[in-house]
């Protein structure tokens, strides 16, 4: 096990881009320091990874300045470090 990622960790709103917890948040890190394990960062919901998704095309390679494509780079990098 590398670690723990939270999966839809709140939403930023693409019209005034604030940052909403649609579902609560933290529970991944809570689990990780639980288990001992490292907590790799979270992911928002992001309707541009369903779009990439659906379309066959990785979305991180098409928008390097939204906030889900800024956390899978932070997951990433913390894979690299810690793993």
């Amino acid at each position: 096990i590398l670690g723990i990622i939270e999966n839809m960790s709140g939403f930023v709103c693409p019209h005034c881009g604030e940052a909403i917890d649609l579902f609560k948040v933290g529970g991944g890190k809570k689990a990780a320091e639980d288990l001992g394990v490292h907590f790799l960062g979270s992911i928002p919901i992001d309707p541009e990874i369903v779009k990439g998704t659906d379309d066959g095309k990785p979305f991180v390679a098409n928008d390097d300045d939204s906030v889900s494509v800024k956390a899978f780079h932070h997951i990433l990098a913390n894979i690299i470090e810690n793993g």
